[in-house]
């Protein structure tokens, strides 16, 4: 029953968002509370990845631009003690600015039926996640409520005793796939945008 109220609250909150959306691309301002519109490709150019690699590992992943979307997809593996692939957007200091009020976060996307983490860095070294399953084939809008997010440490490790988020700080986006999820994944993001 709890699925479904989410499954129907996640396709109003979808008509009434894309009823809302424009051709052009936003940047992150309170006027238009969308983060990132990947309409045009220049706004997928300035995300970059950055996969288990750096320790050893031997994950794949790109971020590309197909068809107004910003497609992140690759192959996850655990070999080698790997075991993430992660994608983030431009360091922006105007992203708190514009989340600050904010009740949550959403993405647009279509995806595979695994589970992806969404990170907010913040300035200060703190960084905030919250886990959402996307469903294969599908172009879903998943709503994030900022107060969901969890403290982490750079290992993605739960601090149990960390304060809630703070948004003033957060100046980048991004998300990462993890939990031994092994194989090839893809998520193809219309766009990322703010609730008020």
């Amino acid at each position: 029953m709890l699925r479904r109220h989410r499954r129907l609250f996640s396709a109003l909150i979808f008509t009434a968002i894309a009823a809302c959306s424009t051709t052009e691309p936003k940047g992150a301002t309170d006027q238009s509370r969308v983060a990132y519109d990947f309409t045009t490709q220049a706004t997928a150019a300035n995300w970059s990845v950055q996969n288990d690699t750096v320790m050893g590992g031997i994950s794949e992943s790109s971020s590309t631009w197909v068809d107004k979307q910003l497609v992140f997809s690759g192959n996850l593996s655990l070999e080698n003690n790997g075991g993430f692939v992660s994608c983030f957007g431009p360091v922006d200091e105007k992203i708190a600015t514009s989340i600050g009020g904010a009740t949550s976060l959403y993405l647009r996307a279509t995806g595979d039926g695994k589970t992806y983490l969404f990170q907010l860095r913040g300035n200060d070294g703190t960084n905030y996640v919250q886990r959402f399953t996307s469903t294969a084939e599908e172009d879903q809008v998943y709503v994030l409520p900022l107060s969901e997010f969890t403290s982490v440490d750079w290992r993605l490790t739960e601090i149990t005793d960390a304060p809630p988020i703070e948004t003033s700080n957060i100046y980048q986006m991004g998300l990462y796939l993890v939990d031994k999820q092994t194989g090839p994944f893809k998520i193809a993001i219309s766009s990322i945008g703010i609730l008020p």
